[in-house]
């Protein structure tokens, strides 16, 4: 069970996503004003790279940092869980706004900036269930 998910701020989670699909309705509408409801509309070169466009739009609004109970879930390129016994060590670069956590293997299990939503409680979730070695 999710208990927080901590994503970007909503303008920009819509607004990314907006931006890259745009084009496609505008191409569309510009189509269909040239030349009418044509072959072109049904032609892969038109389509595949709109479909490509979706890639980007998608990653930015499934990113993001979701706390269970018993651990973390990491939205960011490729989703994995860490239990918080797995998670060893944490540092917040107040200067840059960065959290930064480190696994057993000392390697980043998870890098965000503080411009998530609800990054305080995040940062105190990590505070309170990750003790720095």
């Amino acid at each position: 069970m999710v208990l927080r998910r901590h994503r970007l701020p909503r303008p920009y989670r819509a607004l990314l996503p907006l931006f890259v699909l745009l084009p496609a309705p505008i191409f569309l509408i510009a189509i269909l004003i040239g030349k009418g409801f044509s072959t072109a509309l049904f032609d892969p070169r038109f389509w595949l790279p709109l479909c490509i466009a979706l890639i980007p739009a998608v990653y930015w609004w499934r990113e993001g940092v979701d706390v269970t109970e018993s651990g973390i879930i990491r939205r960011i390129h490729i989703h994995r869980y860490y239990a918080f016994e797995e998670l060893k060590d944490w540092a917040f670069l107040s200067r840059d706004g960065v959290l930064v956590v480190w696994d057993q293997r000392d390697e980043k299990a998870l890098e965000c900036r503080q411009n998530l939503t609800e990054f305080p409680a995040l940062l105190n979730t990590i505070r309170s269930r990750i003790t720095n070695s």
